[in-house]
């Protein structure tokens, strides 16, 4: 049996490890390739440098895409940072009817296809006669981060310490000191990982910003899918490795001081 389990946890652990190197392979290449100072796409590239990286700073459509892009993912990541934390809050934290199927709901998104949500908005912000930029933007990126927010916070909130909330009431604070100071410092690692999670979701989305995107209203991942249906131009590489910098970079500040890695894998 020990034999077997050996062989078995062996088995799992190279899967994982084909797996993750098939899916970070194409980052890597990107990154390679966009520090090329070639006119052409190629890899490997024959010389490096940053020749693209400052035709992307230079490039117009890419810096309107950019400011669109910061502004749209710093307000959904402020709404649904806010909103996961208040649903966090009474569902993780309450029994009620109905408890189930709003938990559903809400994390549902993350098993939709991007393209359907898309379609979807698409048609109800006309059925509105509404303008789908950038409010259709802002709700398509606020619905599938959301999720992510919930998910990361209520991990925090199940596994708050009773025994603290007790102790504040039994030291007479009201239950909105008791939320201040105790609960929300406790959950705290959770919100703020799931509120950069929501932001990155936001600043890296194309296909909702494609479907939803206007004139003047396009943001960075729409521009460079724009370019990219166009040709092959190495500053799209150049775009793409920046964008990739930028979130792992993040993504590593944000283990430095939250752990996200122990509370995605974290059960209940």
């Amino acid at each position: 049996m020990n034999g077997s389990n050996g062989i078995w946890h062996l088995a799992r652990r190279l899967f994982a490890v084909v797996f993750c190197s098939f899916m970070l392979l194409p980052l890597v290449v990107i990154m390679v390739v966009s520090f090329t100072n070639e006119g052409y796409v190629r890899f490997p590239p024959a010389s490096f440098g940053l020749r693209w990286y400052y035709a992307a700073l230079q490039n117009p459509y890419f810096q309107s895409g950019l400011v669109v892009s910061v502004q749209i993912a710093l307000l959904v990541a402020l709404i649904s940072g806010t909103l996961g934390v208040l649903a966090s809050l009474v569902l993780g934290r309450y029994e009620f009817p109905g408890r189930s199927g709003i938990l559903s709901v809400l994390l549902m998104p993350m098993a939709i296809p991007h393209i359907v949500l898309a379609i979807a908005l698409l048609q109800f912000m006309a059925l509105l006669a509404l303008s789908s930029a950038p409010l259709g933007i802002i709700a398509g990126h606020i619905l599938i981060s959301l999720p992510f927010v919930l998910r990361l916070t209520m991990t925090s909130v199940i596994s708050l310490d009773p025994l603290a909330e007790r102790a504040s009431y039994s030291l007479g604070a009201s239950p909105f000191q008791t939320l201040r100071h105790v609960i929300l410092p406790m959950i705290a690692p959770g919100a703020a990982a799931g509120t950069i999670f929501a932001f990155l979701i936001s600043f890296d989305e194309v296909t909702i910003s494609l479907f939803l995107a206007l004139p003047g209203h396009s943001t960075l991942p729409a521009e460079i899918f724009s370019f990219a249906s166009q040709g092959s131009d190495p500053v799209i590489t150049a775009v793409s490795g920046a964008m990739i910098i930028f979130a792992v970079v993040l993504m590593l500040i944000v283990e430095r001081f939250y752990g996200v890695l122990r509370l995605m894998t974290e059960r209940r």
